[in-house]
């Protein structure tokens, strides 16, 4: 990815791609706290769906090293913005 993405942008694209991942559970605007075990569904193998959407929707790669240290919305922007530098 090569443009610079906004804080805005950002979360909109995870909201979606919570929504995706995790259809049955409702978003509030305020997504920063929410970690794995916080919705029903978001445990290891949720939480690998969820990065493969992320992946997709923000056309990055995450390295399979760090998939274990994504593991909260603030983890994965962390690593969307290093990304998109």
């Amino acid at each position: 990815m090569t443009n610079k993405i906004n804080n805005k942008e950002i979360d909109k694209k995870v909201i979606e791609c919570l929504k995706k991942t995790f259809p049955k559970t409702k978003f509030k605007k305020k997504i920063h706290n929410l970690k794995m075990g916080d919705i029903e569904k978001w445990d290891s193998i949720g939480n690998l769906n969820l990065i493969f959407e992320v992946e997709k929707s923000f056309k990055v790669r995450f390295k399979a090293k760090d998939f274990n240290k994504i593991i909260s919305i603030k983890d994965i922007i962390h690593y969307i913005k290093k990304l998109s530098k």
